[in-house]
């Protein structure tokens, strides 16, 4: 743990992101490998009077697998949740009803580190909330997409009727959810539809930082060809579900920088992100046994072939 705790960071992801209200209670999920951050924020916020619990569990072995019935059942009965595990539990079936038929406020931090912690997370929100917003709206109102990259990223997919999902940190409402460091628009593309070449150069989940591109060809909305033996081990054995094209995002947070972890990168300023798996937390129709995100660098982005801006 550092020298210089920073309190701060503590009380601003109470207080503004999760907008605690007094007489509430937190609970705190970690794992084995999280367990010292994790338990740094149950001190912290046990320093600030308010009621915290803090639940471990064994790590995952995949983004978006399902924790332990006993924690779906604790984070039914809190009233705002901090997810502090390696392998994400955003697109888990435990998290989606704690927040949807609950009402409960999560943020999930997966994988993050001290330095994640200190670098993106004291920023701006009201700034960052409203250009979120614009760009939702923007991305609600659009039919197709089109992403290019010099890389040579060249994908088109429908996103007629879909509805962008603003991350933006504020979770102040019943039933909030996102992400710690916050700062994206999402959107999940419609079933079937996305075709083209993605190449990755950033990172891409259970991998980490990239030494070189990842090339996935892609049709009829399914990753097809992957030219990397790692990914493909990793989901090798989900089934075909794990290889929808699931998200289309693109990082807003004005302090992230590709570090190789996901959480952070794909929260950067001129990156997008494409993701494998599930889209049912996403207003999708596809329930798969991962999420997996891609991010890569510098998007051109057209939205029903009018260049978009993103500011």
């Amino acid at each position: 743990m550092p020298q210089e705790k920073p309190k701060r960071i503590i009380q601003k992801v109470v207080y503004q992101c999760l907008g605690y209200r007094e007489g509430e209670r937190i609970l705190l999920i970690t794992d084995d490998s999280l367990k010292d951050l994790a338990e740094y924020f149950y001190h912290g916020i046990k320093t600030l009077g308010v009621e915290v619990i803090l639940l471990r569990i064994i790590p995952r072995r995949i983004h978006g697998e399902e924790p332990p019935p006993e924690v779906a059942a604790a984070l039914r009965t809190t009233d705002i949740a901090l997810l502090i595990t390696e392998k994400s539990l955003s697109h888990t079936r435990a998290r989606q009803k704690a927040c949807r038929k609950y009402g409960v406020r999560i943020a999930s931090l997966p994988g993050i580190t001290i330095d994640i912690l200190n670098r993106s997370i004291d920023i701006d929100y009201k700034t960052m909330q409203a250009q979120a917003k614009k760009l939702a709206r923007k991305l609600s109102c659009a039919n197709e997409v089109r992403i290019k990259t010099k890389l040579g990223t060249d994908l088109t997919m429908s996103i007629k009727g879909r509805k962008a999902l603003e991350d933006n940190g504020l979770y102040v409402k019943n039933g909030a959810f996102g992400n710690l460091p916050a700062g994206e628009v999402c959107i999940a593309p419609v079933e079937g539809t996305t075709e083209g070449t993605l190449i990755v150069d950033a990172s891409f989940s259970s991998i980490g930082k990239l030494d070189k591109p990842i090339k996935v060809e892609i049709k009829d909305g399914y990753a097809r060809k992957i030219n990397d033996a790692r990914l493909k081990r990793t989901l090798s054995g989900l089934g075909k579900s794990a290889l929808n094209i699931a998200e289309f995002g693109l990082g807003l947070n004005p302090k992230a920088r590709v570090s190789g972890n996901i959480l952070e990168d794909e929260k950067a300023l001129n990156t997008a992100h494409i993701a494998l798996g599930d889209n049912l937390s996403f207003a999708g129709r596809v329930k798969a046994k991962c999420h997996l995100d891609g991010v890569f660098l510098n998007p051109i982005v057209y939205l029903d072939n009018k260049k978009l801006t993103v500011s």
